[in-house]
């Protein structure tokens, strides 16, 4: 099970934000600046935003658990479908056009790849909804010792 631990540090409107350490692999890809959720103020913090749950307060430390499972779940929701819809758009271009020039079936199949990928996006966007509403049940918020 994933465990980060994280410090309240807003309580505001029915929103909570939390604040911890990136851990080691975050921290590698934050120090290459390729990371999409760095923060340019502090690169090595971790931010997350919840709907506010009771008993939280203002500097009290808190554990976020997720299950590995489930994290597995999302990452394979979020790119597969995308790598999939590259390489089967590739190869259906290169056996459907076949009968063209060497050169016109590179720019096709680079085409329907992109095609692909682009419609790839979209299902992993969609399967994302159903996720993040699943996210709520496997996610636990507990009050650290």
């Amino acid at each position: 099970m994933a465990q980060i631990s994280m410090q309240v540090i807003s309580v505001d409107k029915g929103k909570v934000v939390l604040q911890g350490q990136r851990a080691s692999a975050c921290t590698s890809c934050a120090s290459k600046s390729s990371c999409l959720t760095v923060n340019p103020e502090s690169p090595n913090l971790l931010n997350a935003e919840f709907s506010a749950t009771q008993g939280l307060e203002l500097g009290q430390n808190i554990t976020l658990n997720c299950q590995d499972s489930f994290l597995l779940k999302a990452i394979l929701a979020a790119l597969m479908p995308a790598l999939l819809g590259l390489i089967s758009f590739a190869l259906l271009a290169n056996q459907l056009l076949f009968f063209l020039t060497p050169s016109v079936l590179d720019i096709a199949c680079a085409g329907f790849a992109c095609l692909g990928f682009v419609l790839g996006l979209l299902v992993s966007r969609r399967l994302s909804r159903g996720l993040a509403s699943e996210l709520r049940n496997k996610l636990s918020l507990k009050p650290a010792p």
